[in-house]
């Protein structure tokens, strides 16, 4: 069973490190958790995550990506994210 960051409804993340070369990112969440983001369901989602910055707020789902801890996946994108 795969763990997922989102009730229903998307979270909304704080970008804390911007994508890096390597097309990783850090988040935080609302509730003051930490992730990794390390791969995307697409190339869209990437794209959306690395044309944002530190700081900017986006609403998003994420899920577990294999087995690593920490290590997540983008899966769903929401608009009005940045505020």
């Amino acid at each position: 069973m795969s763990e997922t960051a989102s009730r229903n409804n998307s979270n909304t993340f704080t970008i804390v490190n911007e994508v890096n070369d390597h097309g990783a990112a850090t988040l935080r969440g609302d509730n003051g958790s930490t992730y990794h983001v390390t791969s995307y369901e697409n190339s869209t989602f990437r794209d959306y995550l690395a044309n944002h910055h530190a700081g900017d707020r986006v609403r998003m789902d994420i899920e577990r990506a294999g087995v690593r801890a920490n290590v997540w996946q983008v899966s769903a994108l929401y608009p009005g994210a940045n505020e």
